[in-house]
């Protein structure tokens, strides 16, 4: 979260302002001394211009718009299995 803010050359009190809440929160979040709430997070989200998910992926990584998960590698001539008939429910 730090880089985000001083990304924008804001101080904290700046980022307390834009997101309405109070100083001492924002930098006990940023020293990782309190557990913010989802609305405290998306406030800050919603001031710096980035998602929430930013706020908690270690500092670097970049979301992928549209991006899906990885699929299994299956090893070179490996068949695929069939699934598992479904069982019907008890009645």
């Amino acid at each position: 979260m730090q880089d985000l803010r001083l990304r924008k050359s804001w101080s904290q009190y700046d980022l307390a302002d834009e997101s309405q809440l109070r100083q001492a929160l924002v930098s006990n979040i940023e020293a990782e001394k309190a557990n913010p709430t989802l609305l405290s997070l998306h406030k800050i989200a919603s001031a710096l211009g980035v998602h929430v998910a930013e706020l908690m992926l270690p500092q670097g990584t970049v979301l992928a718009q549209g991006a899906k998960p990885a699929a299994t590698v299956r090893k070179k001539g490996a068949k695929k299995r069939p699934g598992r008939p479904l069982k019907p429910l008890p009645r």
